[in-house]
């Protein structure tokens, strides 16, 4: 064998020598690599656990919150349900004083009632309409609107119903009739019944042991809502 190629065989053995080095210093790297791989997926498996915990403690309090809210609104639509029959309780037991009372009421400001009807419920198509109270004589009519505690916005709600809907609903008093209007409360909000008299209704108010009190002073002068002719 030559020197020439003893020289080959010694540098191809050094040539293997350092690729053997450098593959076991690739493969600690890639232990070392997978190592801190190993260590992020453990973290990560770590982090969804605790992730997972959470949105089921999360789940579990909105399952609470909406059982809470079920509950409140059942309580919400129960107490919703007592204050309306309460307020329909009320509003009878006022209904049932004023209609009582009113025959003497009406005498006090001088008409002579012939009749009074209570609850009166008229429907044309969809249209509809109630009237609490209505007593008439000869050839007036007076419409009665009551509530347990009489507003403003009540008292303008039931002008526009005499003026746009009664006559419509019970057009036999047209022209003929004159038709009044009166309202009575319970209770009566602050400036409510200087209101009601201004635009021409009668006003009565509860007054102790179930009698009925007129608020109208002397001499006051009625609302025609019934556009009658002479």
């Amino acid at each position: 064998m030559s020197e020439k190629e003893k020289e080959n065989i010694l540098e191809g053995l050094r040539e293997i020598k350092e690729a053997l080095r450098e593959t076991r210093i690739s493969i600690e790297r890639l232990k070392e690599s997978q190592k801190e791989t190993d260590k992020k997926i453990k973290e990560l498996t770590e982090s969804q656990k605790k992730t997972d915990e959470q949105m089921k403690e999360t789940d579990r309090k909105m399952r609470e919150t909406d059982k809470r809210l079920k509950e409140t609104d059942r309580r919400i639509k129960a107490l919703t349900k007592a204050i309306s029959e309460l307020n329909g309780v009320w509003k009878n037991f006022s209904e049932k004083i004023v209609f009582d009372n009113i025959e003497d009421a009406l005498k006090e400001v001088g008409f002579n009632v012939e009749y009074i009807i209570e609850n009166v419920k008229k429907r044309i198509g969809s249209e509809s309409i109630e009237i609490d109270i209505l007593a008439g004589c000869e050839n007036e009519v007076i419409v009665v609107e009551v509530k347990t505690t009489l507003k403003v916005e009540d008292v303008e709600d039931f002008i526009g119903k005499l003026k746009d809907k009664f006559l419509s609903f019970f057009p036999e008093y047209k022209g003929r009739y004159r038709v009044y209007g009166a309202v009575a409360g319970l209770k009566l909000q602050e400036g409510v019944d200087k209101f009601a008299i201004k635009n021409g209704l009668l006003v009565f108010k509860y007054k102790d042991k179930g009698e009925v009190e007129v608020l109208n002073p002397e001499g006051f002068k009625l609302r025609d809502f019934g556009q009658r002719k002479a």
